[in-house]
C-alpha cells in the first residue's frame, strides 16, 4: 500500500439509529486479499452525513466534560481533530442546552489522563470528567482501581458484534466492558524500496535486498511477543498462569538468527527501543522496518504490508483507545453514554479514522472506507490481530524474551537452548 502525505431503551434506540448507515453496505473486511507493494491512488472517502436525529432538549444536564489526549485535539498536528470537533458540535445542536467541554490531558505520566482521574476521584469528585479517552493500558488500570464504570447497563449486548476481536478484548476486564473502542493501531511492515518483494513466510525473508529494522530493544518486547504468538505460543492472560512454551520461542529465535546470518537483520535492531525509533531508522537509512500503522500513515511515501509469519498467515498485535465513563452521577452517566454512542457512529468513525491515520475498531466503520489496498490491509490486520499483552504481562515476560533474543544474537547460543532457558525462567 502506498501512502501519500497528505440501558435505557431510548439509548438503545439511538444506537439503532446511528447504526443505520452501515446496514446498507456489504462487509468488505475479508482478510484473504494481501496488499502488494504498488502505489495506490485511491481517493479519500467522501462521506455523507449520518442519519438525521431529531433535536431533543436535555433536562438536568447542561454540561458534559470530555477529556482527550493531545493527539486527538483539533490543531495542525491532529488531522482528525476537526472531524471530532464537528461531531461534538452536532451533538450539541441535537441537544439544546448541553455544552460539551473538552479538556486536554497528557496521555500518560504525571498530570496525564489516568493520573488526573485518580487525583480527582480522591480529592475533588466534582472535577471528574463525564467521559474520557483511555488507551488499553490506562483503561485497564483505571478499571481495576474503580475509576471508571462498566458499560453493561448503558449499552445493548449486541453492540459488540460489530467490533473487531482485538478491540473488544482490550476493554474487557473480568468479563465486564469498561470502554467502547474508537481507535485502533497495529504492528505492520513499512518499506521505502521500489519495487518491494513482500515476504509472507519467515523462510522467505532472506530474499529481502536490504536490512530490516526491528525494535528488539523495546523493554516491553512487543515485537518478540508478536513472533512468539505468530509461531503458535499460547497468549499470556495473567501472571498466575503465564508460561513460555519452548517450541514457538525457538522457532522465532531461529528466524531472527537466520536473518542475522543472511545480513537481513540490521545490527541496530537490538538498540531500537520503540516502534517510533524503528520508523525513524528507515527515514534515515531508507530501509524496511516493523512499526505501527499510525506512525506510517501520517508520514510520507511508504509501502505497507503484513509482517511475515511462519506459514504466511495474516497476523498482527493490535491496541487502541476507548471511551470510558468516569462520572458517578446516574443522570450524567446516562447523558455521557448518549455522547459515547454518538461518537461511535460508523460513518463518523470511518471519516475520523481516515483523517487521524488510525484503524477503525468496527467492521461497520471500515465498510465506509474507500476500496483499495489500504482497506484490504486494515481488514486483514484487524480481523486476525491479538491484543497487545497487558502491562503486567509484558513487564513479567518481556525481559525474558529480550534476554533470549540477546543470548542468540549476541552470544551465539542455539535457539533451542535459549528458548529452554526462557521457559525455565518462569517455571524452573
Amino acid at each position: 500500500m502506498h501512502f501519500r502525505k497528505s440501558s435505557n431503551s431510548w439509548i438503545a434506540f439511538l444506537i439503532a439509529i446511528v447504526a443505520i448507515p452501515a446496514a446498507a453496505v456489504s462487509c468488505q473486511s475479508g482478510p484473504g486479499i494481501a496488499p502488494s507493494a504498488v502505489p495506490s491512488d485511491t481517493p479519500a472517502a467522501t462521506l455523507q452525513p449520518s442519519a438525521t436525529v431529531t433535536a431533543t432538549p436535555s433536562a438536568g444536564v447542561s454540561t458534559l466534560t470530555l477529556w482527550l489526549p493531545p493527539t486527538f485535539r483539533s490543531d495542525s498536528n491532529s488531522p482528525g481533530g476537526n472531524v471530532l470537533d464537528r461531531r461534538i458540535e452536532a451533538f450539541e445542536e441535537l441537544h439544546p442546552g448541553v455544552n460539551v467541554g473538552v479538556r486536554i490531558k497528557a496521555a500518560t505520566g504525571t498530570g496525564g489522563l489516568r493520573d488526573s482521574l485518580a487525583a480527582a476521584a480522591a480529592a475533588a469528585p466534582g472535577a471528574l470528567p463525564d467521559l474520557l479517552a483511555l488507551d488499553q493500558s490506562n483503561l485497564r488500570a483505571a478499571a481495576i482501581k474503580g475509576l471508571i464504570h462498566p458499560l453493561e447497563s448503558f449499552l445493548p449486548s449486541d453492540i459488540w458484534d460489530a467490533y473487531f476481536p482485538y478491540a473488544k478484548s482490550m476493554v474487557v476486564i473480568d468479563d465486564v466492558h469498561f470502554g467502547l473502542p474508537f481507535s485502533g493501531d497495529a504492528i505492520i511492515l513499512a518499506n521505502t524500496l521500489v519495487p518491494f518483494i513482500e515476504p509472507q513466510r519467515w523462510e522467505e525473508t532472506y530474499a529481502w535486498a536490504s536490512p530490516v529494522f526491528l525494535p528488539l530493544g523495546d523493554s516491553r518486547s512487543l515485537f518478540l511477543f508478536f513472533g512468539y504468538y505468530a509461531a503458535g505460543g499460547t497468549p499470556m492472560l495473567s501472571i498466575v498462569d503465564a508460561k513460555i512454551e519452548p517450541e514457538p520461542l525457538e522457532e522465532e529465535l531461529a528466524w531472527l538468527t537466520a536473518m542475522q546470518e543472511s545480513g537481513v537483520l540490521s545490527p541496530r535492531s537490538l538498540q531500537i527501543e520503540s516502534f517510533e525509533s524503528s520508523f525513524l531508522a528507515i527515514e534515515n537509512f531508507g530501509e524496511c522496518s516493523a512499526t505501527l500503522y499510525s506512525i506510517v500513515s501520517k508520514a510520507g511515501d511508504y509501502f505497507l504490508s503484513y509482517l511475515p509469519t511462519p506459514e504466511g498467515e495474516r497476523f498482527s498485535l493490535a491496541t487502541g483507545w476507548a471511551w470510558a465513563v468516569a462520572t458517578s452521577d446516574p443522570v450524567r452517566q446516562v447523558k455521557a453514554a448518549e455522547l459515547l454512542v454518538w461518537l461511535s457512529d460508523p460513518q463518523f468513525l470511518a471519516e475520523w479514522s481516515l483523517a487521524q491515520g488510525v484503524l477503525p475498531p468496527t467492521r461497520a466503520a471500515l465498510d465506509f472506507w474507500p476500496q483499495g489496498l489500504q482497506k484490504n490491509l486494515v481488514a486483514g490486520v484487524s480481523e486476525r490481530a491479538l491484543t497487545f499483552p497487558d502491562d503486567e504481562i509484558s513487564a513479567f515476560a518481556g525481559p525474558i524474551f529480550s534476554k533470549a533474543a540477546r543470548r542468540v544474537l549476541l552470544d551465539g547460543v542455539l535457539p533451542a537452548d535459549s528458548a529452554l532457558e526462557a521457559a525455565k525462567a518462569i517455571h524452573p
